[in-house]
């Protein structure tokens, strides 16, 4: 899980610093930009994680890969992280700092499981729904898995509506073994 205490504690803090200078927009956009980068490149990752790596050495790799393309406070903040000796935390300090702002503007997360993949206008006209039902706009992410045999996954923050294929086998399965055949008064109501 990424809602430690040092995660969460640095999170606030640049959040508060993004409301207090009006830049939570902005800023929310650099975190994004910070975690794609790294989701592209583990080894940038690895490489703050990697404790031999002078903090100087540290904080000129990120100088250089993010001084024109993050506002000043969002690198600033990355400095102050490496300087605390706190870069292992850096994703989770990103992912909490999107929750918080999520949570902050009133954004719904949605992750849409299906077994394959999905039309963008598909994506859309499920977007719309949930944000119908929320009243909140919604942020979503689609996977694909194909365990699912059909159907459709929607998890809204801690709600999830499971309508795929696999489940239902699965209830339908449940249901069966719970039948008992011993009993002659349920065999008549039960005609196959």
């Amino acid at each position: 899980m990424y809602q430690g205490q040092i995660n969460v504690r640095y999170a606030k803090s640049l959040f508060q610093l993004a409301k207090e200078k009006k830049l939570s927009d902005e800023i929310k956009k650099d975190i994004q930009f910070i975690l794609e980068t790294f989701q592209e490149n583990e080894h940038l990752y690895t490489m703050l994680d990697y404790p031999v790596i002078k903090i100087s050495k540290k904080t000129q790799i990120l100088q250089e890969l993010f001084k024109d393309k993050i506002n000043h406070y969002t690198l600033s903040f990355l400095m102050l992280i490496v300087k605390n000796k706190r870069e292992k935390h850096l994703k989770n300090i990103c992912l909490n700092f999107l929750d918080i702002y999520a949570r902050e503007n009133g954004i719904k997360k949605a992750v849409i499981t299906t077994a394959v993949d999905l039309s963008r206008t598909q994506i859309e006209s499920i977007k719309k729904s949930i944000e119908k039902k929320f009243k909140s706009p919604v942020e979503m992410e689609t996977k694909v898995d194909q365990a699912l045999i059909g159907g459709v996954i929607i998890q809204v923050d801690d709600k999830q509506l499971d309508l795929s294929v696999s489940r239902q086998i699965a209830n339908l399965r449940n249901d069966f073994l719970k039948i008992d055949f011993n009993n002659k008064t349920k065999q008549k109501q039960i005609k196959l």
